[in-house]
């Protein structure tokens, strides 16, 4: 008997690759697909759910990762929702340019100054 494998929906490979180097040994595929599917069925942007899963997995600490829930039940548990907006500000934040960066500028150097008086010598090879 042939298994039928549904194609993943919008979105859904992306999410794993994001989910997958922190997910627990016990962690399936197929039950974070079909946790996944049911959230597009309710009307949820596949944005938020990768949004909120990126934002959740780089704010983990050594001490949570040991509590990484499984995908499904974070799926299920809609945690995305408060979480994508927050992945959202820091994506903005970063495309700004900081306040604080030093450009360096090139002093002009008075005319008799030893710099301008230098020339290299050409080395023959």
């Amino acid at each position: 008997m042939k298994k039928f494998i549904e194609a993943s929906p919008e979105g859904f490979d992306q999410f794993w690759a994001i989910w997958r180097p922190v997910m627990r040994n016990t962690d399936g595929k197929g039950l974070a697909r079909d946790a996944y599917r049911k959230q597009l069925l309710r009307g949820t942007n596949p944005e938020d759910i990768i949004d909120g899963a990126s934002w959740f997995i780089r704010n983990l600490t050594e001490r949570t990762r040991d509590y990484v829930p499984l995908s499904a039940t974070w799926l299920n548990r809609e945690t995305f929702d408060g979480l994508c907006e927050k992945e959202r500000a820091y994506q903005a934040t970063l495309s700004q340019p900081k306040e604080n960066t030093v450009v360096p500028i090139r002093a002009v150097l008075p005319a008799n100054h030893f710099l301008n008086q230098y020339k290299p010598e050409k080395q023959h090879g």
